[in-house]
């Protein structure tokens, strides 16, 4: 487990909420490097597809990504997440591992929440249209080398 998952665990449960800086670009364009983003404490029947939660990889990186699928692997309940430009589903978590969700964004001194409809159009092309990591990531990649 990453050093500090117990801590932004504890802040999450005490305050409700974390904010955290992202890095990489495994959310463009949703979330930027750099940009600030905050995660609220979720209970399981709060999680829905599409949503973006805050978790801790069996590697012990702490990720944000999106939700794909649940999967039950006897009586237990395994979540697979995605970033939008990743190209391979990140592997399966119990809900024990999930931090919290993604509840918006900081840029340029404004806030996007979750419920925007940018954030939800993108949700939607994510989840539902075939090869869209590939044409985000191909964006992605050639933003990063302009900048």
């Amino acid at each position: 487990m990453h050093d500090l998952t117990p801590v932004m665990s504890a802040v999450i449960q005490r305050t409700g909420k974390i904010e955290l800086p992202s890095a990489g670009i495994s959310m463009y364009p949703l979330i930027k490097e750099g940009n600030v983003s905050t995660f609220l404490s979720v209970l399981r029947e709060e999680l829905k597809l599409g949503d973006i939660c805050l978790f801790v990889t069996d590697q012990g990186a702490l990720t944000g990504h999106r939700l794909y699928a649940v999967k039950k692997d006897g009586s237990k309940e395994l979540f697979i997440f995605k970033g939008d430009t990743c190209l391979e589903p990140d592997d399966p978590v119990p809900f024990t591992s999930i931090l919290g969700r993604w509840s918006g964004v900081r840029r340029n001194n404004r806030f996007q929440a979750s419920n925007h409809w940018r954030s939800r159009l993108l949700a939607l092309l994510a989840l539902r249209v075939p090869k869209w990591h590939k044409v985000i990531r191909w964006c992605a990649e050639r933003n990063e080398r302009f900048l």
